[in-house]
């Protein structure tokens, strides 16, 4: 306002006397005096203006390092929050969300707070509670851009580049973490957004120069914390630049500094090759050399939809996944198996409404004019961009906790804690992906008769005591089935991949709730390598049937329009099984896991990989095979339909001699007799 008036001031004409074509000497005193008054005036103004603009700057470095110092704070109290329970984490999640987001709406108001007080007011509570409902922190990049030539000055503030990717980069935490705590994949998307910006505008890139460990430390972190995001959204080509690109920045971090910690982060690049070699392992292909697509996440235009019977319709609340092999291959407390089974239980996200149809790099382009802050990108095109949309509630996903090797006490909190959550119209997930304790000696009658004769490991935080000369470990950190039954006072699934999978088998069914157990085989043929270092195979079946067919089949490299017209084959035979599930003589509460997308899913993947394992010819002794408790009936497997339909896929692929379809063939024979027959 004040330079509004002094420009108004500076336009005006300057009169002067013309009453007489020669000024008197009186004139031209007074014209000298009015002229050193005006210029006096003017000196004046542009002292006040500076000081009003070195007022207003000063404010906003103060209510900026202010904001920096409450979110580092804020942001350090999330470590500090029950990784279990309901909500309650939600309130300090916003909190946390809102003083990122205030920093562009505080240092602009305070231009023109003092001249509009009731405006201000008006715009601080609707901000407010827009803010409180919808945590978006896209004004913070505005800020950056109009507000970088005060904070960047030295005798403001000196802001440099790498503390903003320090900002962006724990924004994209923020989002990854609050991606964790509600399974809405649309917040990984947002994460992977801020993490990209980083990448494209080099904030990290000066940070060798100013030669501090702890600052190269913060970029290391960037980048692995980048590498998780891009390896749950199956982002395998920038996983290996950003594997490249870490690599090398180990190499100088360790060659500049010589840290102590060089090891841990040499393991962190083995772990991360390692676990990107097992995934290539696990997908074919194209003849050209390209990998071949997979789907990963439940699609919703795949997910079959049911007759309602008159029950209420059961969902799928919780899930607990549990990664227990000593030696499966892992990344930052990630096995194999939970990355697989953990996208399982994640619907595909839909692109947002304001973007075109989804295709390569459309909407990662839309996110990014989001997030760099675009002049063009009004606050209602921001505001419909955010990753809640009025369709998230028809494409929720259950609720998942993420166990690394947890101990016995551990995992038992975890499992009451969702119990408690979940209500008589809700199921709770249990998935243990874990070696099998050493059975107890049958000698012990009384463990054999109370049902603790062995069932998965948990881990130990100790060396086992074996003063007494006897070793209980294996008894001590296990989960045996009879701990689980408490918690079957409400519908309860269970799936264990484990070679001691079979202690769940004759499971005792006591409060008449829907249960179900999904086992893996106890073992697998010679020729089949189920090695942990690759995951196992009955996950992989659960995750993407696809793959567990080509794994068992030794399909490296295969045309792509054959392994599309696989995927459509797999997707009919899917088909096939729940109108088969449908139609089949279940009890009523086994019925009900139908109903859940993600438990029907399950269901169906594990009947067809049942019916592959069978007509496959390595897989000839029972502990080959998985199983059920309680069983299912032999007819989902012996369908004709189904294994017309499996023979087709195998034709497809072109690995029809590695399997044997004897029922479909008796059904052929009986149909061609029946025709001889008639023509005679």
């Amino acid at each position: 306002m004040e330079e509004e008036k002094f420009n108004a001031r500076e336009s005006q004409p300057t009169f002067t006397s013309t009453a007489a074509t020669q000024p008197t000497a009186h004139d031209v005193v007074m014209e000298e005096a009015t002229s050193e008054k005006d210029s006096k005036t003017i000196t004046d103004s542009a002292v006040a203006v500076n000081e009003v603009n070195e007022v207003n700057d000063q404010r906003i470095v103060e209510e900026f390092q202010y904001l920096l110092e409450k979110s580092q704070q804020l942001f350090a109290g999330l470590r500090d929050l029950p990784p279990t329970g309901g909500r309650q984490w939600q309130p300090y999640f916003q909190r946390t969300f809102e003083v990122y987001t205030k920093v562009y709406n505080d240092l602009n108001i305070f231009y023109f707070i003092s001249f509009y007080p009731f405006i201000f007011i008006f715009i601080f509570f609707t901000m407010k509670r827009v803010f409180t409902d919808v945590p978006t922190t896209f004004q913070l990049w505005k800020f950056q851009q109009q507000n970088r030539f005060v904070l960047e000055n030295k005798n403001n503030y000196g802001l440099k580049r790498w503390e903003v990717g320090e900002i962006a980069s724990k924004i994209g935490q923020l989002y990854y973490h609050y991606y964790l705590r509600t399974s809405e994949t649309n917040y990984l998307h947002e994460s992977y957004i801020f993490y990209e910006a980083i990448r494209e505008r080099s904030y990290f890139k000066d940070v060798l120069d100013v030669k501090n460990p702890a600052l190269m430390i913060k970029k290391l972190r960037y980048y692995a914390r980048f590498i998780v995001v891009c390896l749950l959204l199956n982002k395998r080509d920038i996983v290996q630049k950003l594997l490249d690109e870490l690599n090398s920045l180990v190499d100088d971090y360790i060659r500049m500094f010589k840290p102590v910690d060089s090891a841990e982060w040499s393991q962190v690049l083995t772990e991360i090759d390692a676990f990107l070699e097992a995934e290539k392992k696990l997908t074919p292909r194209s003849l050209e050399g390209q990998f071949l697509p997979i789907a990963r996440r439940l699609q919703i235009e795949r997910s079959p939809r049911l007759e309602k019977d008159g029950s209420l319709k059961l969902k799928l609340q919780e899930a607990i996944l549990v990664g227990n092999y000593q030696n499966q291959t892992k990344f930052s407390e990630l096995t194999l198996d939970m990355y697989h089974i953990l996208q399982s239980l994640e619907r595909e996200p839909a692109p947002p409404k304001s973007t075109q149809p989804k295709t390569p790099g459309v909407e990662n382009s839309v996110g990014n004019e989001r997030v760099l802050g675009k002049d063009d990108a009004s606050t209602d095109e921001q505001s419909n961009n955010t990753p809640v949309d009025k369709s998230a509630s028809r494409r929720i996903n259950p609720h998942k906790y993420l166990l690394h090797r947890p101990t016995f006490s551990q995992l038992m909190v975890y499992i009451s804690t969702a119990f408690k959550e979940i209500n008589e119209n809700s199921a709770l997930l249990l998935y243990l992906s874990a070696d099998g304790t050493k059975r107890v000696n049958t000698n012990s009658e009384h463990n054999l008769s109370n049902g603790y004769m062995g069932g998965v490991a948990t881990s130990s935080r100790k060396p086992a005591d074996k003063a007494d000369g006897s070793d209980n470990s294996g008894l001590i950190n296990c989960l045996h089935p009879n701990d689980l039954v408490p918690f079957t006072r409400k519908p309860l699934c269970i799936i264990v991949d484990s070679n001691n999978s079979t202690a769940f088998a004759n499971f005792p069914k006591i409060f008449n709730q829907p249960f179900l157990c999904l086992m893996s085989p106890a073992e697998y043929p010679p020729s089949i390598p189920d090695t942990p270092r690759i995951g196992s195979l009955f996950t992989l079946f659960l995750h993407a049937p696809l793959l567990g067919f080509s794994f068992i089949s030794n399909i490296e490299c295969i045309d792509s329009e054959n392994w599309k017209k696989c995927e459509e084959l797999i997707a009919e035979a899917e088909a096939i099984i729940v109108d088969l599930l449908n139609l089949s003589n279940l009890d009523k509460s086994l019925k009900r896991f139908l109903q859940d997308d993600f438990l029907r899913q399950f269901l169906v993947r594990f009947v067809l990989c049942s019916a592959l394992l069978k007509a496959h010819n390595s897989f000839q002794d029972e502990k080959h095979f998985p199983s059920s408790c309680p069983p299912l009936p032999y007819t989902l497997f012996d369908s004709p339909d189904l294994l017309a339909k499996l023979s087709q896929i195998t034709r497809e692929a072109q690995v029809e001699s590695l399997y044997s379809f004897p029922m479909l063939v008796v059904e052929v024979n009986e149909t061609e007799g029946n025709l001889s027959a008639d023509g005679q």
